[in-house]
Parts: structure tokens; C-alpha cells; sequence
């Protein structure tokens, strides 16, 4: 019998992700390399990348990317899909067979684009009616999940070991500005393809390591507003809740930021500053349910920069480095080593601290 302190059992899940401030665009090779030395954080029952800019021929259109159980699911789905949108291009996902992954569904993606006849018919904005589209399809058509639905990115996911996952996928053949990855360790949820990591609405991506313990009030509220969890995985709720409180409320990272991983009350009545007490309370007061607790990591991805988030006590390793134009994420700085060697400035950040990163303006 293996005694305490003897088997290794890590912090479960690994993240990682690169970005060019410059919105110089880099191959998926080295954030697939930079898994492997958080091989053990995983045990192959889910692994995924987030992209961005790898779309650019696409770039005015919604990168829908659908996982189907039969040929008929895509049909049916695609009728649907032709009501609502202009589909100007749709192709299988490119692949490579490997022994390592097993039982794939089938993987499609669409360039979309609403038609403006609905839009005007049923009087919402375009990104909205995306959402609206999403949830139907995912909660509506069996056997069909959008796992991927913004513009000018993508997400790549599946049942296996993150590194076989970006090899399953060629991700090497794809150049983004921005990259996102997560190789999963499961502890009370499902590993099934459409549960693992990253998860997408529009723009928005999140990689997750940790648990959600709000996960139940969390749900009840954001499902309030037309959101549906449906993937199995209390990560999705994060995902709903960045494009809720972003898109919708308007409010800026910082300040979602703010909400999901709030100050404690003790530390907002310390706070000197009266305007920044003011608006510390403000969003506790008012977004109470959106509060996310549980230890957690986070990295959220979206047009044109990434955000790193830690929960307030920290519980869960998160290192940041830079060189040159690019600032690195990682669960461990040695992932971070991989992907470049020379790395500066390795710190990590405090509990409950936002990590902002922006590509320069004009430059995706």
C-alpha cells in the first residue's frame, strides 16, 4: 500500500496559453509542447486548445465548430442552421487518425453569417441571436453540441492527453495570435468531448483548473438570463458568465473580474480609496450569485487579448512570464520554459488578481 506523501497526486488540470502583444502569429506547436511537461496534471479524459486569429480568409464570420453523433444529426442541424444563417463555407475538421484517440465523433465547422432578414424580424443584435442559436442547438438537437462560435478563432477539444489532442487535430498547421490550452483531470464530472476544456461562447474561451463549489447557485442565475448549462461540466458556467456580465451588463474585465473572484468584505472596507470602495461594493451588492468560490485558475481568452484570474485565496498555481512581445500563462513555470527557454520576469500572481494582456491596437 502506497502510504501518504509517496504517490504524486497534483492540483488536478492544466493551463497554459501565449500571446503576442504585437499580434504576431505563432504555429500551435509550441503551446502543444508546452502540455507535456504537466502531463501528470492530466489523466486523458480531456484536452483542448483555444486560438485566435487562425481564421483570417473567415474573418468576418462566426466559426461555428459542431460535434455530431451521425449523419443525419449534421443534416438536420445544417437545415436548421441554413434558416437562421448565410453559410458561406463548411468543411469536416481536418484530423490525423492516431491510436490515441478513439471514438470521435463527427467534427465540422461552418462560417456563418445571421441573415439579416432574422435579425430584423426578431429585432436583436447579431451577437445576441448567435447565443440564442448556440443554446437552441445544444439544448434542442440531440447528438449535435457548438463547442466553438466566434469570429476569427477556434477551439479544439477531445477525450485524450492535451498533446495527443493538438497532434489529432494538426494544430501545427494552424498560426494564431493567441493560444489557449488545458489537458483535464476530472474529479466529479464526465469525460466526454463536448466536457473538456476550453469552453467557448463568441469570442470568449475559458480554461479552468479547480472546482466550483458555487457551481449550483451560479447556474440557477445565469440561467435566468437564456443561458443553458448542458456540457456536463461545471466550467461551462464560467464561460456564461464572462459573456454576461462583459457583453451584456457591459462591465469592463477588471470589474467582471471583480465579481467572479470579489474581495472579501473585510478587504473593500480597507480599501482607502472611497470611489474604488464604492464600486468594490457596488458589484458584490449586485452580482452576489456570480460569485465563483472553490479553488480555481482561470485564463479567459477573447478578441484581441487573454485574462488571467486566480480565486481569492489562491488555491491553485498560476506563473506568468514575458520575452519580447509575448507574455506566457502556465500552471508551471515549466511549461512556461518550453516555449521559450529565456523567459522574464516569472512571477504569479496574487489571489484574486486579474492579469490583463491586449494585443496592440489594429495589430489581430
Amino acid at each position: 500500500m502506497n502510504r501518504e506523501g509517496q504517490v504524486r497526486i497534483p492540483s488536478g488540470c492544466a493551463i497554459a496559453a501565449v500571446i503576442s502583444r504585437d499580434g504576431n502569429r505563432m504555429s500551435g506547436e509550441g503551446i502543444m509542447n508546452a502540455m507535456k511537461p504537466m502531463h501528470d496534471r492530466s489523466n486523458g479524459l480531456g484536452g483542448g486548445f483555444a486560438a485566435y486569429g487562425i481564421y483570417p480568409e473567415y474573418r468576418d464570420f462566426y466559426a461555428l465548430h459542431l460535434f455530431f453523433d451521425s449523419r443525419t444529426t449534421r443534416k438536420n442541424c445544417e437545415a436548421f442552421l441554413k434558416e437562421y444563417f448565410e453559410i458561406v463555407h463548411s468543411e469536416v475538421i481536418p484530423t490525423r487518425k492516431i491510436p490515441e484517440i478513439t471514438d470521435e465523433p463527427i467534427i465540422w465547422r461552418y462560417f456563418v453569417d445571421p441573415l439579416k432578414s432574422m435579425l430584423a424580424n426578431l429585432q436583436l443584435d447579431e451577437k445576441e441571436f448567435v447565443v440564442r442559436a448556440v443554446m437552441k442547438i445544444n439544448t434542442e438537437l440531440d447528438g449535435a453540441y457548438v463547442f466553438s462560435s466566434g469570429k476569427n478563432m477556434g477551439t479544439f477539444k477531445a477525450v485524450g492527453f492535451p498533446e495527443d489532442v493538438g497532434r489529432f487535430y494538426r494544430l501545427e498547421e494552424y498560426e494564431g495570435y493567441a493560444w489557449t490550452a488545458h489537458g483535464r483531470y476530472p474529479t466529479n464530472t464526465p469525460g466526454w468531448w463536448g466536457g473538456a476544456h476550453p469552453f467557448t461562447l463568441l469570442d470568449y474561451s475559458v480554461v479552468h483548473n479547480g472546482e466550483i463549489s458555487s457551481y449550483d447557485a451560479n447556474r440557477r442565475f445565469i440561467e435566468m438570463f437564456g443561458y443553458h448549462c448542458t456540457l456536463q461540466t461545471d466550467t461551462e458556467v464560467i464561460t456564461y458568465i464572462m459573456d454576461y456580465l462583459v457583453r451584456v451588463q457591459k462591465l469592463s474585465l477588471d470589474e467582471a473580474a471583480n465579481v467572479i473572484a470579489a474581495p472579501f468584505w473585510s478587504t473593500i472596507e480597507r480599501e482607502k480609496d472611497p470611489e474604488v470602495r464604492k464600486r468594490l461594493s457596488y458589484l458584490r451588492n449586485v452580482f452576489p450569485s456570480l460569485l465563483i468560490t472553490g479553488p480555481f485558475s482561470i485564463i479567459t481568452g477573447f478578441t484581441g487579448g487573454l485574462m488571467a484570474l486566480n480565486d481569492r485565496l489562491k488555491l491553485r498555481s498560476m506563473v506568468v512570464g514575458e520575452k519580447a512581445d509575448r507574455v506566457y500563462f502556465a500552471s508551471e513555470e515549466a511549461a512556461i520554459r518550453v516555449m521559450e527557454p529565456e523567459a522574464e520576469n516569472i512571477w504569479a500572481p496574487a489571489g484574486g488578481q486579474s492579469v490583463i494582456v491586449r494585443v496592440k491596437e489594429g495589430a489581430y
